[in-house]
């Protein structure tokens, strides 16, 4: 008997759409995973995977895995061999948003005919400043601005000051982008502008609040400078440049589509455990902020200076 796409695409929106048949997909999947990999790893001691007795499911599941077990595929079943082909998840591969987060203080250009763009933001490790990892994903439309993006763009630089986690433009201490040679800055004219300070590049002749993605020459997988806070530095890189398609949200942009959970900064004294601490205009220590563990912290004293901050990580 033969079966359309939209038939098979209808049996396995049912399946998943069924929170005990669902459930019973991905166990039973990393289950297989689990015991592919003890059977690859004969060093490695790893718990037994124990798949439950067929008479104890339920009738629905049972029938369920019959079907699947009746497959004529015979790549259907994952072989030794795919251990090859498999990793562990990463942690870019998590996401905090369980569904698209949407701007809804920007305004956005109704000319349906703009470009749309999709950026990452890759930002440095702890463990290793020559090495990054992508912490967030967005989503623009060409008549947004460089601030715009820079309105829902998280980092934990933020967050070790009072106030949390927040985007890189409330941090309020100046940025700048280095787009194709040349530097936009905020042209805030209460302090320095950034855009100023840098050598490599020509200063825009716009700030971040000016300039808008259709007037810039942009390069796809290209990364693209952005610091801020003073030291805190990050790579903007467009992924995908495209006319807008009708399935497109039709507005909330800047979209962000994911945020990567935070990597855990270890203790700047210790360096053994995960740091709870953020001491900012301590003396005593080598840097402002300094990420900290409780019983570092303790055996540091009291502060001898009034003025100290210190704030509890997220």
């Amino acid at each position: 008997m033969s079966s359309s796409v939209d038939d098979v695409r209808s049996a396995l929106y049912d399946i998943w759409d069924d929170p005990t048949l669902s459930a019973h997909i991905l166990k039973n999947h990393e289950q297989t995973i689990g015991a592919l990999h003890s059977a690859a790893s004969k060093s490695i001691r790893t718990r037994k995977s124990n798949f439950p007795d067929p008479d104890s499911l339920l009738p629905e599941v049972a029938t369920l895995q019959k079907n699947l077990d009746s497959s004529k595929l015979t790549s259907w079943r994952l072989q030794t061999d795919a251990v090859i082909f498999m990793r562990t998840p990463k942690n870019s591969d998590h996401n905090v948003l369980e569904r698209f987060k949407i701007s809804e203080s920007s305004a956005v250009d109704g000319n349906p005919h703009q470009a749309f763009l999709t950026v990452s933001v890759y930002t440095r490790v702890s463990w290793g400043p020559s090495y990054v990892h992508r912490s967030s994903q967005h989503a623009l439309l060409s008549s947004q601005t460089l601030h715009d993006l820079l309105k829902v763009i998280p980092c934990t630089s933020n967050s070790h000051a009072p106030g949390g986690v927040e985007p890189i433009s409330a941090s309020g201490n100046g940025w700048v982008i280095c787009i194709e040679n040349y530097a936009y800055g905020d042209g805030s004219p209460d302090q320095e502008d950034y855009a100023e300070g840098s050598s490599s590049f020509l200063k825009g002749s716009t700030t971040v609040q000016e300039t808008q993605f259709s007037s810039l020459s942009i390069r796809v997988n290209e990364p693209y400078w952005l610091l801020h806070q003073g030291g805190c530095d990050h790579f903007i890189v467009f992924d995908q440049i495209r006319l807008r398609h009708s399935s497109d949200p039709p507005s909330g942009y800047p979209l962000t589509s994911q945020i990567i959970p935070p990597l855990l900064d270890l203790c700047r004294a210790c360096g053994k455990v995960p740091a709870v601490w953020s001491i900012v205009g301590d003396i005593r220590l080598g840097e402002s902020p300094c990420m900290m563990c409780g019983p570092c912290w303790r055996n540091m004293g009291d502060p001898l200076e009034a003025g100290i901050v210190v704030v509890r990580l997220p």
